[in-house]
């Protein structure tokens, strides 16, 4: 596939308007060392086609990471992304995940291709996503850091939903 053709699948898939809805979660101090919902999926199944989180708050006061996980109402939890060192990450810094449980949270000011980083220019436009919650937590004793989640999806099953 030429970058053209991927650039073009980007811009049909993405800024085409297939994103779906967006919901977001207003700026909150990361939880310590416990996982807190961010977003709850109910009533059926939706495709997440993008998840951003975005620092509003930085943290300086020590070592820390950022990991996220979904936790299924039937079935429990699954790891989005492995720990992120996320030590001085300044105001702005954006994180989202690849779609590989074992790669680390993508941090950067740009997240490329959205949601899935290089997999959403393999074709990857996001993940089917059961009743649960998405949830986040970060590893310093006394966090600091705040970050204002957004998530775009379109429901598959007709009264699903996501808050």
């Amino acid at each position: 596939m030429s970058v053209s053709s991927i650039i073009k699948s980007l811009y049909m898939s993405y800024a085409g308007g297939t994103l779906g809805t967006r919901v977001f979660l207003a700026a909150a101090v990361a939880p310590a060392n416990a996982f807190r919902t961010i977003f709850t999926v109910a009533n059926g199944n939706v495709l997440m086609t993008m998840l951003i989180g975005e620092t509003t708050i930085t943290d300086t006061t020590g070592a820390s990471n950022l990991d996220m996980q979904f936790n299924a109402t039937v079935g429990g939890a699954v790891a989005l992304c492995a720990p992120t060192v996320i030590n001085n990450d300044v105001i702005g810094t954006l994180y989202t995940f690849t779609g590989v449980p074992t790669d680390g949270c993508y941090a950067d000011f740009a997240v490329p291709g959205g949601m899935a980083g290089g997999l959403a220019a393999q074709g990857f436009h996001g993940w089917v996503v059961p009743p649960g919650t998405v949830q986040w937590r970060e590893s310093a004793a006394v966090p600091v850091h705040a970050v204002q989640w957004y998530m775009f999806y379109v429901p598959i099953d007709r009264e699903a939903t996501v808050a």
